[in-house]
């Protein structure tokens, strides 16, 4: 099974030493976590040295150092120490919270000190999250939790391997560590969306190379990358096309009242229309989507990860099919200071007079 990897939740610890951070105890057992995942992190050199250790597992951890390698060397990823280090775990890392207003499609952000605001919130146990969405669904917003298998500190401190992320197949593992590598890359203060989004396509293209490269073009694996990459965009066009359907009728002028009930027949009808679409997915990615109880904020979590996934695969082609132009280009996006979404779609409109009839 393909690992989850929207909990790749944005956490800088260094927001403990801030002053003026509204919820003090909230960062302080962020910081208690993240403390204890990095005494008890262990060097892979260990682990691959290890007699007890199963091959398996070491297999997957030079799996790790190698696509750590590629992303770097071949596709310009930042180089971080992360990854040089290795971490037995049970269960969820960690546990991530989202939510929205019922009546609208808009995510509540929390603002944090350094990265800006962002449209999740992740907690290290179970209790904290469910108390943070009783909480949130007390003041009247829809909420949605997850579970993850890993997370990114955009660099700030060493990520290890969590033992949780090798039960992945190797097409699986290798887009989470690229999509990680993505966020200590390119990261837009305040625009969670895009920051998602471009990790996603690094993710799943990035994947595809790389495993080309290690395994043949024509391996099993290769062909697991893309059937991935394909359920992405699948989802992307259903999700975003159930997304406008949503906000159409939110738009109307009716009372508040009258939105409440009459959303849950759209989440109805949307998900039979996705009952409908099961068996043109090639993964079991998002098997089982239909049994979530839809509100804003499921859908809007799932989003933020794939919304318009094919502009970047368009970008992509213009580029010659070159993923590290792909990510250097949006390093470049990243320094305008401008917003990122919005300064794609201008200069991919400005591109398209330059480009094939079939990618226009």
């Amino acid at each position: 099974m393909k690992s989850k990897r929207w909990p790749l939740l944005i956490l800088v610890f260094l927001l403990v030493t801030c002053t003026g951070c509204g919820d003090l105890l909230y960062f302080s057992k962020l910081g208690w976590h993240q403390g204890s995942i990095a005494f008890h992190s262990v060097p892979v050199q260990n682990v691959l040295k290890d007699e007890r250790v199963a091959l398996d597992i070491k297999l997957k951890v030079r799996l790790v150092q190698e696509v750590k390698h590629y992303g770097e060397e071949t596709l310009g990823l930042k180089k971080t120490k992360s990854y040089s280090e290795f971490l037995e775990v049970k269960g969820a890392i960690l546990y991530v919270v989202t939510a929205c207003e019922k009546d609208k499609l808009q995510l509540h952000s929390w603002n944090f000190p350094i990265v800006g605001n962002v449209t999740y919130r992740g907690f290290f146990t179970q209790e904290d999250a469910l108390n943070e969405k009783r909480s949130l669904e007390g003041k009247g917003y829809d909420s949605f939790l997850q579970k993850a298998s890993a997370y990114s500190t955009l660099g700030w401190f060493r990520d290890p391997i969590f033992s949780s992320m090798l039960g992945s197949s190797d097409a699986a593992l290798t887009n989470l560590i690229l999509h990680e590598m993505t966020h200590a890359t390119i990261y837009v203060k305040g625009h969670t969306d895009f920051n998602e989004q471009v990790a996603t396509f690094v993710g799943n293209q990035g994947a595809v190379d790389f495993l080309s490269e290690w395994y043949g073009p024509r391996s099993s694996e290769v062909e697991e990358a893309l059937a991935y990459q394909s359920d992405d965009l699948l989802f992307s066009q259903w999700i975003d096309q159930a997304c406008r359907r949503l906000s159409g009728f939110y738009a109307r002028e009716i009372p508040r009242e009258e939105k409440l009930k009459g959303r849950e027949d759209i989440f109805r009808s949307i998900q039979e229309q996705f009952k409908g679409m099961e068996g043109e997915f090639k993964t079991d990615t998002y098997r089982g989507f239909e049994k979530f109880e839809l509100n804003n904020a499921v859908l809007l979590a799932h989003q933020q990860y794939i919304h318009r996934l094919e502009k970047f695969e368009t970008l992509f082609a213009h580029l010659g099919g070159s993923l590290r132009k792909v990510v250097e280009f949006l390093k470049k996006i990243k320094t305008t200071e401008k917003d990122p979404a919005s300064f794609l779609d201008r200069w991919m409109g400005e591109q398209t007079v330059n480009l094939p009839s079939s990618l226009q």
